[in-house]
């Protein structure tokens, strides 16, 4: 039997019983919905922590008191515990590091910033020193940045985030105008570029001072952050090494003793990524595959319903010259058409999900070819392997007794 003509046959059974072939391959569609969606999901994310969250560059890693990534609160007493990390260590290391190009300083808390009737709360409030490494992507679009001067006297100087500026000052040029942080006056001498969100956390409410500022205003007691840039990616591992020595050192740590403080760098965040989407695709795998494992017993059900339903077509067919493996051909055939259009309804509903999850939520959510294919080869198979058994049932039906079924 040609192809087409056995596929038109088996578009004809499905037509036929449209309500029972739809309750039939309902497992197949929520399964394939499901997987469509959580893949999109964690493709749009992969890009979306490269590009965003990340975002450091191969050549930088930063030294903090502790991981960007606290997984315990065993972990996060530890932290708590640790020295802290200090501008006398940014000192040293601009001293004595001899792999890196350049070497930056940062420290932030949430506070709120007020011009005249105005104001905006938990305002990010970051000390940078002299040249700003994090955020990777920070640029002044209107004004200047503090200078070199600014930062050594402690001057009160800000650049506003983009959000914080439009908040404040509604259009308004805020250039050398005054705010306040909590108490203390700031002229604004720069405005930042919008940087946009990340999972819809926005990034321009912040305010950018010199690290002398802040530590004036707020004190010398909380542990700063200490960007790195090396002279190439190649050089990154040993400028590591040659941070660690140093800081072990300054803290002196004994042979053996565990390191109170932590290099971050884009891999670590990476990583920690990985291990999550690894979980997410785990738990979403097994319970796909739980559902399209009912999926394909409905089919095989289905299908041997079909068989004795059409038990007398069978027994016409054999009679006029069938034989074998045209009807296993045919019923295999109808099994799989049935599989894989619940898969293709799967992925139409899986496309649709898609777009609503990245039109009315923050997370990312990008469907590629490679899940569609995944699927479509999935459902597949189940088709195929759970309609064996009906479609050799059908093939071993003796002619002269189906003939004679009723």
């Amino acid at each position: 039997m040609p192809l087409l003509e056995g596929l038109l046959i088996a578009l004809r059974a499905v037509w036929a019983n449209k309500l029972r072939s739809f309750l039939t391959v309902l497992g197949n569609i929520i399964a394939i919905t499901s997987i469509v969606a959580v893949l999109s999901v964690i493709q749009g994310m992969n890009g979306y922590v490269e590009d965003k969250v990340v975002g450091l560059g191969a050549n930088v890693f930063v030294l903090r008191r502790g991981p960007y990534i606290i997984t315990s609160r065993e972990l996060a007493d530890k932290v708590r515990k640790r020295r802290s990390i200090t501008l006398e260590d940014l000192s040293e290391l601009r001293r004595a590091t001899t792999l890196s190009r350049t070497i930056g300083a940062t420290v932030s808390s949430p506070h709120r910033v007020r011009f005249q009737e105005r104001y905006v709360d938990q305002v990010d409030i970051q000390g940078q020193s002299l040249p700003i490494l994090v955020p990777a992507n920070f640029e002044v679009e209107r004004g200047r940045l503090f200078s070199a001067t600014e930062l050594a006297r402690a001057r009160p100087v800000a650049v506003l985030g983009y959000e914080v500026a439009d908040k404040l000052f509604a259009g308004a040029e805020p250039l050398g105008k005054e705010v306040r942080i909590d108490d203390v006056a700031y002229s604004v001498v720069g405005v930042a570029k919008e940087q946009g969100s990340v999972l819809g956390v926005s990034q321009d409410k912040m305010v950018v001072v010199p690290i002398s500022s802040y530590r004036k205003q707020f004190g010398s007691l909380e542990s700063i952050e200490i960007p790195m840039e090396a002279f190439s990616e190649k050089q990154t591992g040993a400028l590591k090494d040659e941070v660690t020595m140093l800081m072990r050192v300054r803290h002196h740590l004994k042979p053996g003793q565990e390191d109170d403080f932590s290099l971050e760098s884009s891999e670590s965040l990476t990583s920690f990524w990985k291990q999550i989407s690894a979980a997410i695709f785990s738990a979403a795998s097994g319970l796909v595959s739980l559902s399209l494992l009912v999926g394909g017993i409905v089919i095989m059900n289905i299908m041997l319903v079909s068989v004795t339903e059409r038990t007398r077509e069978i027994g016409v067919r054999k009679a006029l010259g069938a034989k074998r493996r045209h009807i296993l051909w045919q019923f295999l055939l109808e099994s799989i058409t049935l599989s894989t259009l619940g898969g293709i309804l799967g992925v139409l509903l899986g496309w649709g999900l898609c777009l609503l999850i990245r039109s009315f939520t923050p997370l990312p959510a990008a469907m590629s070819l490679a899940s569609v294919a995944l699927a479509l080869v999935v459902v597949f198979v189940v088709g195929l392997i759970f309609g064996i058994y009906p479609a050799n049932r059908a093939a071993r039906l003796d002619p002269i007794e189906a003939l004679r079924y009723e």
